[in-house]
């Protein structure tokens, strides 16, 4: 038999005493947004191109053809304000920086990413990367998402 001191036995009685936790006055749960508001679904807000892994960088650097790619979409976006920019990479990633492969990702090259944009007019603080772990994909992609409200001049 397993001894519990006193403190122990008298936090458990209380837990016990209590039961379920009762919502407090006035809670409501939470509705799902309706679908037609789902901001990915709102075209006249989101910009997103998704780049394949291979031939993304050339070392610790975007490649000539992403660099392109990525202009395109900062050109596409030029009619909104930008609130955010997402940087996702989503794949079967190396991302402990122990490969030395042009599908591995590494913190310098994320920099690279984030640099890119950062340069062309997107102010670092609404740079944000989500890294994201999908072993059903086959080749890793580079999904870079931007999100804001339509410019009004």
């Amino acid at each position: 038999m397993t001894r519990c001191s006193l403190p122990v036995i008298c936090a458990m009685a209380m837990c016990l005493s209590c039961g379920t936790l009762a919502a407090a006055p006035g809670d409501q749960p939470v509705k799902p947004l309706p679908p037609s508001t789902r901001l990915a679904d709102d075209k006249s807000r989101v910009r997103t191109t998704s780049l394949p892994a291979r031939g993304l960088f050339v070392g610790d650097q975007l490649s000539e053809s992403a660099r392109v790619q990525l202009g395109e979409l900062i050109v596409e976006a030029r009619d909104l304000r930008i609130e955010v920019a997402l940087v996702v990479p989503t794949g079967p990633w190396q991302i402990d920086g122990s490969g030395q492969g042009e599908r591995d990702l590494t913190p310098a090259r994320l920099q690279a990413v984030r640099r890119f944009l950062g340069q062309r007019g997107i102010d670092p603080k609404r740079i944000f990367v989500e890294s994201r772990v999908d072993a059903k994909l086959r080749e890793p992609q580079l999904t870079v998402q931007m999100v804001g409200q339509p410019a009004s001049d």
